[in-house]
């Protein structure tokens, strides 16, 4: 494996390390979509008050848990724009496989295997809770 490959698994490894929850993924995205218009879309200010929300919610390592937040929910929006652009996913189990699902990556950097992670969105739509 050459050295960017290394770096980029095991940065990917250590987004995927952080225990995330589906309840932490819906706050990241409200936090995002609160951000004011100039900013909602600034990868600066995202990660800024990604970071902010984790120090807010007490993760030991804030950096790496606003990372892990910011790329899950960046994740999600590549996968939705590529395979679900009519929002047809139900946005609760789309949201809880956000939280659980495995950060691969893509072309573009890192992101969700896409059928990998509609089979999990499809699994979790279909648990009796």
């Amino acid at each position: 494996m050459t050295a960017p490959v290394q770096l980029a698994s095991a940065a990917t490894a250590q987004l995927n390390s952080v225990a995330l929850t589906g309840a932490q993924i819906a706050a990241a995205l409200q936090i995002l979509a609160g951000l004011p218009e100039p900013q909602r879309d600034g990868p600066f200010a995202q990660g800024v008050a990604l970071r902010t929300y984790a120090l807010d919610a007490g993760f030991s390592d804030v950096a790496i848990a606003g990372a892990a937040l910011h790329a899950r929910v960046t994740a999600l929006a590549k996968w939705t724009a590529l395979h679900d652009p009519l929002r047809q996913s139900d946005p609760g189990a789309a949201i809880e496989a956000t939280a659980r699902h495995p950060l691969v990556q893509v072309d573009g950097g890192i992101g969700f295997e896409g059928a990998a992670f509609q089979e999990m969105i499809l699994f979790i739509e279909e648990l009796p809770w």
